[in-house]
C-alpha cells in the first residue's frame, strides 16, 4: 500500500486526539505540566531505521503493548524514568527510592496508562477496538528498546511509524511515544477516516 503525504497527514491528525489524552495522562501522574517537544512520521519502516539511534545511547526504560497488526511504546530516560517512578508511588510511598527494578515496574505501569489513552482515542475515532497486550517492560538502549518493540510487531506489509516525544519543564522530564502499524492497520484507518 502506498501512503501518500495527504494519508501522513490525515493519520497525523488523527493522532492529536491520542496525544491529548496521553499528555493528560502524565500530567496527572506527575502533577506537572506536559507539551509536545517533536512529533515525526515515517511512512515505510525497517529494523535497520532504528539502528542509527544506538550510538550515543542512553539508558532508557519503557514498556510497550501490542496486538497484531500494531505496537505502542512509550519509553523514558533513566532520569525521567527516576521522576516519574518518585511521582507514580509518591500518593502512598513518599519515602521509597526509585531503585532500577522499581523504576521497571513503574514505568511500566506509567506507559500502559498513556499507551491506552492513546489507543483508545485512536480507537473511538475509528469506530475499532484496539485490544493490546499487557505491557511488556524493556530497558536499555534505546535502539535496543525500539528493535525489541518492533520485533513483537510481525507485520503484513510495510509499516507506518509515528514518534512523539513529550517533555516536562518543570520536572526535566521526558518521555516518547512511538506507534507502529503494518499496512492493513493503515488501511483500515484511512478507510475509517474516509467515512
Amino acid at each position: 500500500m502506498k501512503i501518500t503525504s495527504d494519508d501522513q497527514k490525515a493519520i497525523l491528525g488523527l493522532l492529536e486526539a491520542g496525544i491529548a489524552a496521553s499528555t493528560s495522562k502524565l500530567v496527572a501522574i506527575s502533577r506537572t505540566q506536559w507539551s509536545v517537544k517533536t512529533a515525526a512520521l515515517k511512512a515505510y519502516a525497517t529494523a535497520d531505521d532504528f539502528a542509527e539511534l544506538g550510538q550515543p545511547s542512553q539508558y532508557f526504560f519503557g514498556a510497550y503493548c501490542s496486538s497484531p497488526g500494531r505496537v505502542f511504546l512509550s519509553y523514558f530516560t533513566s532520569h525521567s524514568s527516576a521522576v516519574m517512578t518518585q511521582a507514580f508511588l509518591a500518593s502512598n510511598r513518599r519515602s521509597l527510592q526509585a531503585t532500577p527494578q522499581m523504576q521497571e515496574v513503574a514505568v511500566a505501569e506509567v506507559s500502559n496508562i498513556v499507551i491506552n489513552a492513546i489507543a483508545a482515542a485512536l480507537a473511538d475515532r475509528c469506530g475499532m477496538a484496539f485490544i493490546l497486550s499487557a505491557p511488556k517492560s524493556v530497558r536499555g538502549g534505546r535502539a535496543d528498546i525500539i528493535t525489541a518493540a518492533f520485533g513483537a510487531l510481525q507485520p503484513v506489509g510495510k509499516i507506518f511509524s509515528a514518534t512523539i516525544t513529550l517533555s516536562s519543564q518543570d520536572i526535566a522530564a521526558d518521555c516518547t511515544l512511538m506507534m507502529m502499524l503494518d499496512d492493513l492497520i493503515v488501511n483500515f484507518i484511512l478507510n475509517a477516516l474516509d467515512r
